[in-house]
């Protein structure tokens, strides 16, 4: 029986399928899906990077537009001395600011870059809060040590010059250099700057003894020996001695030297710029030197025109005064013709002197503002020349006394008269008729009873002369007069 033959297996049935095995291996990258990964993550690392970017803008946007906001704050209180209310009003107006952007955005991420960006600007804010108010405290530090310092110098240069006087004087320089010295260690001063302070000092109470000084008889002899004795020269240079010495004695010519002031006392001027020529410090310095050599010579020169001026305006003055004495006298002499103050004048009658009075003044101030130069005799030849005028105008056109005046007058007069007030009434139809003239009138018709309201410059309401009143009875009369005369 032939022999069936058999077959040993190495492998499971169930584990291995069939198949061929070969030696080749493929990569995972090698499929197209596979390729893709890289610029898959790449697209994804730019969304990010984009994402961030956006969000980063918007909160940069948000803090700067918080940023704008608190530099108000800041310079709000940048005049704040007290650097616990500074910072205090600081958060209590930006706090809220603050939250309320936070709570109108919704992003997370940007909300933490906000709060992340202000904090950082807040330790920058509180910085310069806090310097503000250094700054400010120190300001209003130095501005009231200024006010303390002025106010003692002031009070300085009113003092007399006598042992009492010298007493409180030294008072009031210790009083200073305390103030000064209290300054400089509360903020911590270099001591270049407070020397430099405390000569200003001096400087300055040197300068108030000079002006105090100048005035005297002796003045330039007291001011170089003080000026010597507290050895003037280590705090005040020549030049700013020299400045100083030159305006108080200015300060002095200048009280002396007002024109037209009977007080006046040119010669004293020109004797105290002698004195300033001749002036020289205890080191030698002079002070006609240089341009303040100008300024004297300048001044020099001015005084000498001025007192030129001034003895003119005095003698003027002096024939004004005797004017304005002859004037006033006219003036009373022209009312009481009018209103004699003895024999109870009527009422139209006391008008007529206060409106003639008052035209008179107004009249002779016109004149002198136009002939202040003109001399006694002419002006006074003008105020009589005046008195005539205005009493025969109120005696002509008086309608209470014109019937009476009629065999005074001539008919060529009443037909001139007649001739010229139409005239004027027909420039004053066409507002022709000159300002003066037609005061005149309305004082005439005031005179004679005819008034109307009117308005003054500043809308006051005024009782004023009713010329055309005046008129309509004032041309009959004179008709009436040049009837009566030609026919009689």
């Amino acid at each position: 029986m032939p022999k069936i033959p058999t077959y040993n297996t190495q492998g499971r049935i169930t584990a291995e399928g069939p198949g061929v095995k070969t030696g080749i291996q493929v990569s995972p990258r090698s499929t197209i899906a596979a390729a893709l990964v890289p610029a898959a993550n790449e697209l994804t690392n730019y969304a990010i990077k984009r994402r961030n970017t956006e969000e980063q803008l918007i909160a940069d946007k948000s803090i700067l537009e918080l940023k704008s906001e608190s530099d108000k704050i800041i310079y709000s209180q940048k005049d704040n001395i007290s650097e616990e209310d500074s910072i205090n009003n600081y958060k209590k107006k930006f706090t809220p600011l603050v939250q309320e952007k936070l709570l109108s955005t919704k992003n997370r991420r940007v909300k933490q870059l906000i709060q992340s960006g202000i904090n950082i600007d807040n330790s920058e804010n509180i910085y310069f809060l806090k310097k503000n108010s250094f700054e400010a405290l120190e300001k209003n530090s130095l501005t009231n040590v200024n006010n303390k310092i002025t106010s003692i110098l002031s009070k300085y240069s009113s003092v007399s010059d006598t042992a009492a006087g010298f007493a409180i004087k030294a008072k009031y320089r210790n009083q200073t250099e305390n103030i000064i010295k209290k300054y400089a260690t509360d903020f911590n001063l270099p001591d270049n700057v407070l020397q430099n302070h405390l000569k200003a000092a001096k400087a300055n109470f040197l300068i108030a003894d000079m002006n105090q000084l100048v005035g005297f008889i002796n003045g330039s002899e007291q001011i170089q020996k003080l000026d010597s004795s507290l050895n003037g020269n280590e705090f005040l240079n020549n030049s700013d001695f020299g400045e100083a010495i030159f305006n108080a004695y200015n300060n002095e010519i200048s009280d002396l030297t007002i024109k037209g002031d009977p007080n006046a006392d040119y010669p004293r001027a020109l004797e105290l710029i002698d004195n300033l020529k001749n002036f020289q410090r205890s080191d030698g310095y002079k002070v006609d030197t240089g341009v303040l050599s100008v300024k004297i010579n300048t001044l020099q020169e001015k005084i000498l025109v001025e007192q030129l001026q001034h003895e003119s305006l005095i003698r003027r003055g002096q024939s004004n005064k005797l004017f304005f004495d002859y004037s006033k006298d006219l003036q009373k002499a022209l009312t009481e013709s009018i209103a004699d103050p003895y024999s109870d004048p009527v009422l139209q009658d006391r008008i007529a002197a206060a409106e003639i009075e008052s035209e008179y003044n107004e009249k002779i101030k016109k004149y002198l503002s136009i002939n202040s130069d003109a001399s006694l005799e002419t002006k006074k030849e003008f105020a009589r020349s005046l008195v005539y005028s205005l009493k025969n105008i109120y005696e002509d056109r008086n309608i209470a006394t014109l019937e009476s005046n009629i065999l005074n007058k001539s008919s060529f007069d009443i037909e001139s008269e007649y001739q010229r007030v139409v005239n004027d009434m027909l420039l004053l139809s066409e507002n022709k008729l000159d300002e003066t003239t037609l005061e005149q009138y309305e004082r005439l018709a005031k005179i004679n009873g005819y008034t109307i309201k009117g308005k003054d410059e500043d809308g006051n309401t005024v009782s004023k002369g009713d010329v055309k009143s005046f008129i309509n009875e004032y041309l009959p009369v004179l008709q009436n007069q040049f009837t009566i005369i030609t026919q009689g």
